[in-house]
Formats: C-alpha cells, sequence, structure tokens
C-alpha cells in the first residue's frame, strides 16, 4: 500500500505508457517559468495558487485540475498558503496521439483550448487513476486509457492542417534540433544564429515568439530532462550534472529544484526506493 502522504515527492515511471507521476504533499513556493518535454497535468488540493500557461492567466482554486500542452512555458505562484497536495501525471506526446487516434481515426495530435479543467467528474477519474498507478494495479494501464480518453474528449481538439512552413520556421526548428542533440555542449550564440540564417538578436526573438522561452531556456529545460533519464537509472548526481551539461551538482541542484519542485536527491531517491 502506497503512503497517501509524503512530505517527499514520490515520483514513478510506467515506461508501458509513457507516464511519469508524481505525488506530493508540502510547501510549494513560486515555480519560475518553465517547459517539459511531455503533457503536464496536475491535479492540485491546497492554497490557491496564480498561473501562468502560454497566454493564460488565471487563478486556481483550492482544488484545481491543470493540463500543460508538451513543451508549453507556464509559471505558478501560491496566493496565501504554499501547502498542498499534488498528483502530476507527466504523459508522453505518443501516448496522447494514441488516445486522440482512437477518437479521430488516424495519426492525431491535440491541443487542449484551455489548461483549466473545471469537470469534477473528469478529475475523479483521474485521481483514481493516479492512485491506481502508484499502487500498480492490474487495471491501472486500462484505467489509464479510459481516463485520458475522456479528458481529450471533453477538452481537446484535434490540430488542424500545419500553417505553411516559412524559411524562419525551418531555422528556427533546425536550432532546436541542433540543441536537443547537443544538449550537453556549451553552444554559442553565433553558431545558433548561423543555423537559423539570423541575426543572433532576431533569433532570440524569433525563438521565443515561436516557442515560448529564449534559446538558452529552452536548452535549460532539456537539460533537465536529460538529467532527470539519467537519474532514474540510479546513477549518482554528479553523473547527472556531467550527463547534462551542468557544470556540478550545486548548478544541477538549483535549476532542477526551480522546474521540478524536487532536489535531484529527492527524485533520484524515489526511483531507488522503487527497486528494492
Amino acid at each position: 500500500m502506497v503512503d497517501p502522504v509524503s512530505e517527499k515527492p514520490r515520483y514513478a515511471r510506467h515506461p508501458r505508457l509513457g507516464i511519469e507521476t508524481v505525488a506530493y504533499r508540502g510547501p510549494l513556493d513560486c515555480m519560475p517559468t518553465h517547459a517539459h518535454a511531455q503533457f503536464q497535468l496536475t491535479l492540485y488540493d491546497g492554497g490557491p495558487r496564480r498561473f501562468r500557461v502560454a497566454r493564460h492567466g488565471f487563478a486556481g482554486a483550492a482544488r484545481t485540475a491543470i493540463i500543460i500542452q508538451a513543451g508549453e512555458p507556464h509559471s505558478s505562484v501560491p496566493v496565501t498558503d504554499p501547502r498542498l497536495t499534488l498528483h502530476t501525471f507527466y504523459i508522453e506526446e505518443t501516448l496522447m496521439a494514441e488516445v486522440a487516434s482512437t477518437l479521430w481515426g488516424g495519426p492525431a495530435t491535440v491541443a487542449f483550448r484551455d489548461p483549466l479543467i473545471a469537470d469534477e467528474a473528469t478529475v475523479i477519474q483521474l485521481l483514481a487513476t493516479h492512485r491506481a498507478l502508484e499502487r500498480g494495479d492490474l487495471e491501472s494501464e486500462e484505467k489509464t486509457f479510459f481516463a485520458l480518453e475522456q479528458l481529450v474528449h471533453r477538452y481537446a481538439t484535434p490540430t488542424g492542417a500545419a500553417r505553411p512552413t516559412t524559411t524562419t520556421d525551418t531555422g528556427l526548428s533546425a536550432v532546436r534540433d541542433l540543441l536537443a542533440e547537443r544538449v550537453a555542449e556549451n553552444v554559442g550564440l553565433d553558431e545558433l544564429a548561423g543555423v537559423a540564417g539570423l541575426s543572433r538578436f532576431h533569433l532570440i526573438r524569433a525563438f521565443q515568439r515561436r516557442y515560448g522561452v529564449t534559446p538558452f531556456a529552452y536548452l535549460r529545460h532539456r537539460r533537465i530532462e536529460k538529467a532527470r533519464a539519467v537519474l532514474r537509472t540510479g546513477a549518482s548526481l554528479a553523473d547527472a550534472a556531467a550527463g547534462a551539461g551542468f557544470a556540478d551538482k550545486s548548478h544541477l541542484g538549483r535549476s532542477f529544484r526551480a522546474v521540478m519542485g524536487a532536489t535531484p536527491g529527492e527524485y533520484r531517491q524515489s526511483y531507488l526506493r522503487a527497486t528494492r
């Protein structure tokens, strides 16, 4: 039986689904603007918070559920008491596309119309699914598909045809691919601007307009994703820092905690406990 109350974030990976879950009870202070490579679905219960998700700014009540597109910049800050309970799903894009394809047929990607999930029945189903995944219930994978299907059906639409691709779009995409491939390297702005075919100033502004963050903020987010993957193997914090391009463990720790709400050691410990 999983302890329902934890003052330390409790992470678990569900590789057959393409989901990582986290459960936490305690204070959660200001979360600066950041993004994840996965969809983030979080159920909050506790002190009210103010959220910024891409162009949406809104206040969340004591019980709030939000869905954030993969790669979408977001932040939050407590209104009063920072203590809360949260249950989060990090959902790979491939899983969300699989769910969408069962609803709309053929290859499908989704766009959620609004980050706020207000339907109580959907929230209850998602919370039950999260707890089933944590316990390792036999039916947990089925529950996950049913819960995500309901979420997508009620809150998402298929994405339309891609807008015409411009030369600038192609250059920005090449910059993003280069940063992902060379995540542990200190790539200079001159090189990125050359790849994009833009001036350095134009690159920064265009990249931020296109992806919601600057090139080096994007690189920092990708480094944290890389560190997460290394830490899940049980590797040391020093190895995770080096493998993801951080200067040292302290640098990793500051960046990791700011966007994950947990230290790298706490994250790693969740996976070590799961293998015992």
